[in-house]
């Protein structure tokens, strides 16, 4: 970190050293041609080109260290130590974007004003060159109505992405600004009014001329939006967009509504890749959270929609995350991690994208490149989408730590856990168990023992996914024997 804030604080200042730099002496024989150098300083002009050499390589060390001590205030310079560094260890601009607010100020308009927020939040999250705040958090924030100090100060947040939004039959008008944080100025802005079928160009041009903001004109490799467009047809977005809401409401009316939803999107738009790949979520939901019953069917019909999705779009990022989650439930770990750097290299910044290529480098004894990533997530998108508690993320890390053998950083996991989960319960146990550490009293095992009393323990051992025989039959034996 220090050797990071070194650098931001004198690079504008040895760009500028060596430009100037090199000009002088690149100017100074032109120079020399009209002023011969004998008649101003008395020698010939081979010396002095020899000095000048000197006293730019000298001045160069110096100007660099009166940079970095008096280059800037404390606040400029705080201002560096809060930027934030990501799971690859680049420096990163982190930027959040407010749900725009819906000028029609009607409830069915409201999923198409959500749903384009959210595109243009995994558009920015697929851009490797900033870091974007998860959609959760994004969201959220629209009921505390910060200011932009408070969103630099709470979140640390160097950029504010807000607008508004307008639909008027097929029409749409769309407002947005970047403004920076603390101070609030506005860097870019620009208004649209186009048909609705432009909406998919429109976030496009945001994306690109936001980023190109932030970071300047250089080449955005990761943002190649042509080849992500998820349809042609806006009543196939529509229903998609609906879909998605419905998925995230987590009922099991919902998820039939999604069902149908996407379903209407697919019938729209037979291309539609994100229709199909959302649609496996869906079920996926359905399987996870008993809204039907498990079964070899609905498991192949899964894989038939992530497979269709992949075969319209290969550059499908969500169709690549749940391909990893299917494999991880499935055991095939290696196609787990696979599918999860893919997903991971097409969009870098969503949580649950590196979360579960996390959770699979883990099963496959990456214990710290997987921790790295299960603590981005974590940083990223606190509490999941979903959920009321941090307690999923900090299971998974305790998951990390536990493989690690690091028994006080679980401690120290264990005591943020709102709701112990039954995995991290027994892994618990048995790190107390080989520590030769007494839990019996401790109030979360009591819970936990009266809790999950009556489980099939095999079967919950084996929905662990751990990769490990060995681990699996102690961890048996240690619950066993109480």
């Amino acid at each position: 970190m220090l050797l990071r804030e070194i650098v931001q604080k004198i690079s504008k200042t040895a760009a500028a050293y060596l430009v100037g730099g090199i000009a002088l002496i690149q100017l100074a024989p032109v120079f020399f041609n009209t002023f011969p150098a004998e008649s101003i300083f008395g020698v010939s002009e081979a010396i002095v080109m020899q000095f000048l050499f000197i006293i730019v390589g000298l001045g160069f060390p110096a100007t660099l260290s009166l940079a970095y001590f008096y280059g800037g205030s404390k606040e400029e310079n705080d201002q560096y130590i809060t930027k934030h560094v990501t799971a690859s260890g680049d420096y990163k601009l982190k930027i959040a974007v407010i749900p725009f607010a819906n000028l029609n100020k009607d409830d069915d308009g409201a999923f198409l004003v959500d749903g384009i927020v959210e595109d243009l939040i995994t558009e920015f999250s697929m851009i490797s060159e900033i870091e974007i705040v998860s959609r959760q958090t994004c969201f959220n924030l629209r009921e505390e109505n910060l200011s932009h100090k408070q969103y630099r100060e709470d979140y640390e947040l160097d950029y504010i992405v807000s607008g508004s939004i307008r639909a008027v039959e097929d029409r749409i008008r769309i407002s947005v600004e970047l403004s920076e944080t603390p101070e609030g100025n506005v860097i870019w802005s620009n208004k649209y009014d186009r048909v609705k079928e432009d909406i998919f160009d429109i976030q496009d041009e945001i994306v690109r001329k936001i980023t190109i903001a932030l970071i300047g004109g250089i080449e955005i490799s990761s943002l190649k939006r042509a080849h992500r467009k998820p349809t042609e047809s806006m009543t196939s977005y529509e229903f998609l967009l609906k879909g998605k809401e419905n998925h995230h409401k987590f009922t099991k009316e919902a998820n039939d509504e999604a069902m149908r939803n996407l379903d209407s999107a697919i019938s729209a738009d037979e291309n539609n890749a994100q229709a199909y790949a959302w649609k496996a979520c869906v079920i996926g939901q359905a399987l996870g959270r008993g809204y039907c019953e498990m079964s070899n069917e609905k498991v192949d019909e899964l894989m038939e929609l992530l497979d269709k999705a992949l075969e319209v779009d290969q550059n499908d990022f969500e169709c690549h995350r749940m391909l990893s989650e299917v494999y991880l439930s499935m055991h095939d770990f290696e196609k787990s991690k696979e599918s999860g750097h893919k997903a991971t290299t097409l969009n870098p910044n969503d949580p649950r994208v590196i979360s579960v290529y996390g959770e699979s480098l883990l099963r496959l004894g990456e214990l710290d490149q997987g921790i790295e990533f299960l603590e981005k997530a974590y940083e990223l998108d606190p509490v999941p989408q979903g959920q009321t508690t941090s307690d999923r993320r900090l299971a998974a890390l305790f998951l990390g730590y536990y493989l690690k053998e690091d028994f006080i950083k679980c401690q120290d996991l264990n005591k943020e856990i709102v709701e112990i989960d039954v995995r991290t319960w027994l892994l618990n146990f048995h790190l107390h168990t080989i520590n030769s550490s007494d839990c019996l009293n401790d109030g979360w095992f009591k819970k936990g023992k009266v809790k999950y009393k009556d489980l099939d323990w095999e079967m919950e051992i084996d929905r662990f996914h751990l990769n490990n025989d060995r681990l699996n039959k102690e961890l048996l034996e240690t619950v066993q024997a109480i």
